[in-house]
């Protein structure tokens, strides 16, 4: 059945219920015209509840002339022929006709009321959307996705910066011309096709939308400024560490060169010692020279910041090069390795790593003295790597526990006879929160210990194993 011949049938329903109405009433009751007219009366609203006015309008003539027909005047005859017969006439078909229309319009109301409710909560469920966003692209392409999802139809959003527009839902080009929304705040265009929100929503999609669109542009800019300061605040650690590492090298050389220059009269270095110390020299002036070569690499560190060297770092290679540059500072010691082969590399900086190891093992060798024990193992924590390194030495004190990580800060009893600048434990700290890292200190019976969690990278670089116990050698030391 087509949508006209539908229209009909109900059209001719509700003449025909109108009529059969009438005639019960007047069969059984022919002398209760008022019932009849009640009756009529309350079937015409009925029928107005369906909300189709030329339902209603029929109906209500349908139930006047009805009510005529057999009420008014001679039965069976639609003849009036008193003033009466037409003042009762005209009082029911005015009544029936304004019940109706009061009754459509009551629904068209609760109608209006309800789609402005359901609007009302699109719009709180995009503003809870947008909100989650961070950048300005990804506020803009969220909110025509969520405008498409709970409005319907399709959203165009054109934004200032962007040459492409961003999109989402369903075009229908041979549809009506979209409905164009000008955006405030941050300049930007929405087009909306194939949905007609209220003024009200639109209104409030604007500034929603331009609200949004100027919170995300304030969180990128913030965003730059925090990673330029992270940027600048590594790049005076790093700094600070390569200065820190200067300092063991020119030590030995100095010591060396002092002797041979006091002995150079008098003969009384051996020629065993003399080539003994010339190697210290050589060797430490090669130390030198990487590190200066580090430095240069430091130059380009801003850029550095801006494209960061991140890849998988493999634990255990890490350490053995740390341990290879400081193989004559650590002669003196046990070094103790316990590094698994299944260890998930780290992800980060392979260089700022190094130095991250390098100034606990400087500070580790300093404060454990000659023939102790420094133990370096790692293990896996869920998504982190833990590296613990420990010396054999005496326990730092309670209330100085809090402090060893602070800018050149040094324990109180060590200030005098230990060589250093209270910025080695600092550094480290800083290069493993760079990475998303925490650092923290234990203690034992055989001495404090030093622990970095560091996050793990992927699995395509094998960490390798590391061991066992380093060989002693006999090397000067810097203190």
């Amino acid at each position: 059945m087509g949508r006209t011949a539908w229209k009909l049938f109900r059209i001719g329903s509700c003449i025909l219920a109108m009529w059969a109405i009438a005639r019960i009433v007047f069969v059984f009751l022919p002398h209760e015209d008022a019932v009849a007219a009640m009756l009529l009366l309350l079937s015409v609203l009925a029928i107005a509840t369906m909300g189709d006015r030329v339902l209603a309008a029929v109906s209500s003539i349908a139930a006047s002339l009805s009510f005529s027909w057999y009420f008014i005047d001679t039965a069976a005859s639609l003849r009036i022929t008193s003033v009466e017969g037409l003042v009762t006439f005209a009082a029911l078909l005015i009544t029936a006709m304004t019940g109706s229309q009061l009754s459509l319009r009551v629904q068209l109301r609760a109608a209006e009321s309800e789609r402005r409710r359901a609007e009302m909560e699109r719009l709180q469920q995009l503003g809870a959307a947008l909100l989650a966003t961070d950048t300005v692209s990804q506020a803009a392409e969220r909110a025509c996705r969520e405008i498409a999802t709970l409005f319907g139809g399709g959203a165009i959003l054109r934004v200032e910066g962007f040459p492409v527009a961003f999109q989402a839902g369903v075009f229908d080009t041979a549809g009506p011309a979209p409905i164009i929304v000008q955006t405030i705040n941050r300049k930007g265009i929405l087009e909306l096709h194939g949905t007609d929100p209220s003024v009200e929503v639109r209104s409030a999609l604007i500034h929603l939308i331009g609200l949004v669109l100027e919170r995300a542009a304030a969180a990128e800019q913030r965003a730059q400024i925090e990673s330029v300061q992270r940027g600048e605040e590594v790049r005076n650690t790093i700094l600070n560490a390569l200065a820190h590492s200067f300092r063991t090298p020119l030590t030995c050389i100095k010591a060396a060169a002092s002797v041979l220059k006091g002995s150079a009269g008098a003969e009384e270095v051996s020629e065993g010692s003399r080539r003994e110390l010339m190697a210290v020299i050589d060797e430490e002036a090669d130390r030198l020279d990487e590190l200066i070569r580090d430095s240069l690499d430091l130059a380009r560190f801003e850029w550095r910041q801006s494209n960061p060297r991140m890849e998988n770092c493999s634990v255990a290679s890490v350490i053995s090069g740390v341990l290879k540059k400081m193989e004559r500072y650590l002669a003196r010691n046990a070094i103790i390795l316990k590094v698994p082969s299944d260890l998930p590399p780290v992800r980060g900086d392979r260089f700022l790593f190094g130095q991250m190891v390098t100034q606990v093992l400087d500070n580790a060798w300093k404060y454990a003295g000659a023939g102790a024990r420094i133990w370096i193992s790692a293990h896996n924590e869920g998504s982190e790597v833990v590296l613990s390194i420990r010396n054999e030495g005496k326990q730092i004190p309670e209330e100085e526990r809090a402090l060893v990580f602070d800018h050149f800060y040094r324990g109180a009893r060590s200030r005098a006879s230990i060589e250093g600048t209270g910025l080695g434990l600092a550094i480290a700290k800083t290069i493993a929160e760079a990475h998303g890292g925490r650092v923290w200190l234990e203690s034992a019976p055989e001495g404090p210990a030093f622990l970095f969690a560091l996050p793990t990278g992927g699995s395509d670089e094998k960490s390798g194993a590391l061991e066992g116990e380093h060989d002693r050698k006999s090397y000067c030391t810097a203190d």
